[in-house]
């Protein structure tokens, strides 16, 4: 460019050459390597801060189209330590903000999938290094139209990231907008800061089922943790995260009953047959944990709730990829209907009974142990019993079905699910007399000894769980 022909900055000369550096540098900011990247970034930043105004915003409108969709995520890495770098120098201007502050909130919660797992760490991480920049280069005059957005992003990265280091990246980047920009911008600051600390949060499942919940306490933020969880982290792509976030969500329950009841579920309910499995195991897993807190009091949703085991088992979504993740959720949602104690008819009762038996003998043992928690509730809260024990058709149904399983059955993978089963019956199923209570023990006994055969091999497992039925009835 030729010499500078700004009116408030008369006769600064740009070297033509510095063109074809800053090119270089801006390259710099999309390559592989983080270590190029940090480098270009602080290049930038030096030369940069010698530039004159018209050109220096130029160079932050070249670091601006690094955020783009088609970017890779290296390039919104290095764009965000650039944009950081510049925000340390004070060569970002107040009037960029309106354009950054939303780049920066979306960089925040960066995730994007690649498979079977995602990249996005260090692009969140570096964003939060922008928003810790940001409080340290402006003043709250300038930072407070925008304080509502980075705080709320702050607080959800620091509550909900996957990772740990970007949980403790986005509480020190709170931290630091708290102290520099004043409690009166970020409302309960200091409260949130106390619960909210580098220690604290560095346990994942504390951060998500505890914290977060004292967070959601404050009016100001509730809304944004809960939409946070239903929208994102019930359909993340790592199933340790869609159970925790459904956890969290149970917990946020007593906050805000109606609202979790007529807008919360009723969304998550018309997603439990959507095409993406993340979507539909993390609905049927928010639905159960909103279930179990809200008890009774989701009257308006009832039918809907009471059928989505049918709807699944009528879409066949027990089959192909995702099939055994979608059976322990099923088996969770049934656990927590009993648990809240919803009325259900009969007919739905045996419907329910008849699934999770089906879940009982699966091979995977994670399956089977859902299936019996399963199981528990349901018989404790269902199927009444008379004075002098159950009918003979339920007497049948369960006891004699599980016994005879455990007792003849070839496959291993169903006697090992029904010894627990028999273990979790309720007293009015299997000790309503002496009788059929030492029945009981003696055909566990009897499956534990170890000269026990499953067709024509010993199978420990099962035994195993004859051990732990014995010592449950006891």
């Amino acid at each position: 460019p030729s010499p500078s022909s700004s009116t408030s900055e008369p006769h600064i000369y740009v070297p033509p050459e510095l063109e074809d550096v800053v090119d270089q540098l801006l390259t710099g900011l999309r390559d592989r390597d983080t270590v190029v990247r940090w480098s270009a970034a602080k290049g930038l930043g030096r030369i940069t801060e010698r530039l004159p105004r018209e050109c220096a915003d130029d160079v932050v409108g070249g670091i601006l189209e690094l955020f783009s969709e088609e970017e890779t995520d290296s390039a919104w890495h290095g764009a965000n330590l650039a944009l950081a770098e510049l925000a340390r120098r004070g060569l970002l201007l107040p009037f960029r903000l309106p354009k950054i502050v939303p780049i920066i909130v979306k960089a925040i919660h960066y995730d994007v999938r690649r498979g079977q797992n995602s990249v996005g760490a260090h692009v969140r991480d570096a964003a939060c290094y922008v928003c810790w920049a940001f409080a340290r280069a402006y003043s709250p005059e300038v930072m407070k139209p925008f304080v509502a957005d980075l705080a709320e992003g702050m607080l959800l990265a620091a509550l909900f990231d996957r990772e740990i280091n970007c949980r403790r990246a986005a509480s020190a980047a709170f931290q630091e907008n708290v102290g520099r920009q004043g409690n009166e911008n970020f409302s309960h600051g200091i409260e949130i800061l106390t619960a909210a600390d580098y220690f604290t949060l560095g346990n994942r499942v504390k951060a998500f089922t505890e914290i977060s919940c004292f967070v959601a306490g404050f009016e100001k933020y509730r809304k944004g943790i809960i939409g946070h969880l239903t929208q994102v982290k019930l359909f993340h792509w790592d199933v340790e995260i869609r159970l925790l976030a459904s956890k969290g969500l149970g917990n946020l329950v007593e906050l805000d009953r109606d609202y979790m009841a007529d807008v919360v579920l009723k969304e998550l309910i018309g997603k439990v047959c959507d095409p993406d499995l993340l979507v539909r195991h993390g609905a049927v897993l928010g639905i159960a944990e909103i279930v179990k807190v809200q008890g009774s009091n989701v009257s308006a949703q009832h039918a809907a709730i009471t059928n989505v085991v049918v709807e699944v088992e009528k879409a066949r979504l027990y089959r192909g990829k995702g099939g055994e993740i979608m059976r322990s959720a099923i088996c969770r949602l049934i656990e927590c209907v009993s648990l809240a104690q919803l009325p259900l008819p009969v007919k739905t009762q045996v419907r329910l009974l008849d699934s999770v038996d089906d879940c009982i003998k699966h091979p995977l043992e994670e399956i089977s142990v859902s299936a019996v928690a399963g199981l528990r509730a349901l018989l404790k809260q269902y199927f009444p019993v008379a004075s002098t024990g159950p009918s003979s058709r339920l007497h049948s149904r369960v006891f004699e079905k599980y016994a005879k399983v455990v007792e003849e059955e070839d496959n291993a993978a169903a006697t090992r699910g029904f010894a627990l089963a028999l273990g979790c019956l309720p007293a009015k199923l299997i000790a309503f007399n002496p009788e059929a209570l030492e029945t009981a023990v003696n055909l566990l006994c009897k499956c534990a000894d170890i000269n026990f055969k499953v067709g024509e091999e010993p199978d420990a497992e099962t035994r195993r769980n004859c051990v732990k039925a014995l010592t449950e009835i006891v």
